[in-house]
């Protein structure tokens, strides 16, 4: 039975509807079987000899996850902690490495829609009653964050964040546009961008420089309109599609258009707040996380959140989150997964993130209730996770490609949606 627990307005909402992935078929090994912790841990421990455990936290937690080893190990003598940094540029595929050789780290951070590809080629523990055995509490875990890092109803990674995308705008820039607060439609933002614009204003940007970031907004723009990158089975892509162009074509029309950053092409999200906080943007799409940053950096800049506008009204994020795996062939499982339930206890995901927790307990804490964060939380009631294809990893550069030539003008975003279609058609075997 889950645990009954208050939710803020709009969450309670999101966590009653049900939200829908495409379903991840199998193309390696499958999902490892619930293991056993290696016997030479159990010696180890029973001997009295301190245990190493080793756990990758990308370069953004690093103070906070330093802070955890060392509060752990005061309490756990027998286990000490070795701290592995990584970056958003590297981490995966150093992970994807280390996972898959002998001795592989413990513990490491990684995307929530990260989880599936890799369970999928049995490179993972079974979490559900190792975790739980160890203190993990799965029923305070946000639902739709669960069912992220879960195969067959089996968990495969413990989520600690959970969150979507909103608007920032400057209030100032705004009101001399005559606006009081920031437009409900797509059409509206357009024409609030060209007056802007008329003013020798930019209006926003997008973060092209970077696949990730780029490639999110794009799938952002596909959700808004209905539209899906891959079938069900992911047996043939869906992106030679009317949805597909649309989205295409609102990136490289306001490009074209100078209501968003001619440097588009050149920058990420990073380089984006960046452009916001010193007013060079008049809004920017991004996540919650920027709401600390924004304050500490930029103090004396007037800026308020929003909903994303959409196609009539509130357009469709993407969620995702961070999540912390095991390996499946890692060495040191039950003390590993006794820290994992300390990593993820509500007041610890409460400090990882800067976002949204995916505690349901740490949600309620005051933290996550300011006027800046309820839009956040507003959007994700609509919200789809990013894609988690077993093949995403080869699908997300091919859109990349051809995003950048429709938006440089090469080809036209109908051309460039049904030569995505054709090479992952292709790519998939169709």
């Amino acid at each position: 039975m889950r645990k009954k627990t208050l939710l803020p307005k709009g969450l309670g909402i999101l966590l009653a509807a049900a939200i829908c992935m495409g379903g991840v078929t199998g193309c390696g090994s499958g999902p490892a079987e619930q293991g056993n912790a290696a016997t030479g841990d159990k010696k180890a421990v029973d001997s009295g000899e301190a245990v190493t455990i080793q756990w990758w936290t990308p370069n953004w937690d690093e103070p906070e996850s330093r802070e955890m080893a060392e509060e752990f190990e005061k309490d756990n003598p027998n286990i000490k902690v070795e701290l592995v940094v990584t970056d958003w540029d590297t981490y995966k595929d150093k992970i994807t490495t280390a996972i898959s050789a002998k001795g592989a780290p413990e513990l490491f951070t990684i995307l929530l829609t990260d989880v599936k590809p890799f369970a999928d080629k049995g490179l993972l523990e079974p979490l559900t009653e190792l975790g739980t055995k160890a203190g993990v509490d799965f029923d305070d875990i946000l639902a739709p964050a669960l069912d992220i890092t879960s195969v067959d109803g089996q968990a495969y990674g413990v989520p600690f964040r959970y969150d979507g995308s909103g608007i920032y705008y400057n209030e100032t820039m705004l009101k001399e546009a005559g606006y009081n607060e920031f437009p409900k439609t797509w059409d509206e933002m357009l024409e609030m961008s060209s007056k802007l614009s008329d003013e020798g204003k930019i209006a926003f940007a997008w973060p092209l420089g970077n696949q990730a970031n780029a490639v999110t907004r794009f799938v952002q723009q596909l959700y808004t309109y209905g539209g899906e990158v891959l079938n069900d089975d992911e047996t043939k892509c869906l992106l030679d599609s009317d949805e597909a162009v649309t989205a295409l074509e609102n990136i490289a029309d306001t490009i074209k258009e100078g209501y968003a950053s001619q440097s588009s092409s050149e920058i990420d999200n990073t380089k984006m707040r960046e452009m916001f906080g010193t007013e060079q943007l008049a809004f920017n799409l991004t996540g919650p996380f920027d709401v600390d940053s924004l304050k500490t950096d930029y103090p004396d800049l007037k800026w308020k959140t929003a909903v994303i506008p959409g196609d009539g009204g509130m357009a469709c994020t993407t969620a995702n989150g961070w999540c912390v795996a095991m390996a499946q062939n890692s060495e040191h499982k039950e003390e590993a997964a006794k820290f994992m339930a300390y990593i993820t206890k509500p007041e610890n995901q409460a400090r990882l993130t800067d976002s949204f927790p995916a505690s349901k307990t740490a949600m309620e804490y005051e933290k996550f209730a300011t006027e800046e964060l309820k839009p956040f939380i507003e959007q994700l009631n609509n919200s789809k996770p990013e894609p988690a294809y077993t093949c995403w990893s080869e699908v997300e550069p091919v859109i990349y490609s051809y995003l950048q030539s429709a938006v440089s003008g090469d080809i036209t975003p109908k051309e460039a949606c049904s030569k995505m279609a054709e090479d992952i058609n292709a790519m998939i075997g169709m």
